[in-house]
């Protein structure tokens, strides 16, 4: 059987193998019922709706044809970058606070597009730190440190 638009095809199966994935996790907790859900219930839902959603998604790519359907060449330094940048987020939170942890992890993820400009960043950087301390430090009232540990009281 030949395929007719890999890129559905492949992205059906990533559907089912995560769907696979959470669905089978799940099943060492208690499941409970709708009223009164366990810990199971959620994820297996999620892993059942993947499931589905990858059937559909991977039927599409073995009978219809798409003029764009190849797959193309995986790029690993974008997909490293974005990672790089939260984890460096999640190191850099206790010691250098949020304002540092969230400037690093938007530099480091920025650098994985090809379109990287540090006139569109450092606005960026700084109105997403604005909007994280009014959601975060002042809507939720999270005890987050926002400065670097040698700057605090």
């Amino acid at each position: 059987m030949k395929l007719k638009n890999a890129k559905d095809f492949w992205s059906g199966v990533l559907f089912i193998a995560f769907g696979l994935f959470f669905a089978g996790f799940a099943r060492q907790y208690d499941m409970g019922t709708a009223a009164r859900m366990g810990p199971a219930y959620f994820p297996t839902a999620l892993g059942i709706l993947l499931i589905v959603i990858g059937a559909l998604v991977g039927f599409k790519g073995l009978t219809v044809v798409e003029k764009d359907g190849q797959v193309d060449k995986f790029h690993f330094k974008p997909l490293l970058l974005v990672l790089g940048g939260v984890s460096a987020f999640g190191l850099l939170l206790r010691p250098g606070g949020l304002l540092v942890a969230l400037a690093a992890m938007i530099i480091i993820a920025s650098l994985g597009s090809g379109e990287f400009k540090w006139k569109e960043i450092l606005p960026l950087t700084a109105g997403l730190a604005v909007l994280v301390m009014a959601v975060f430090i002042w809507g939720l009232g999270l005890t987050i440190p926002v400065l670097p540990a040698f700057m605090q009281n």
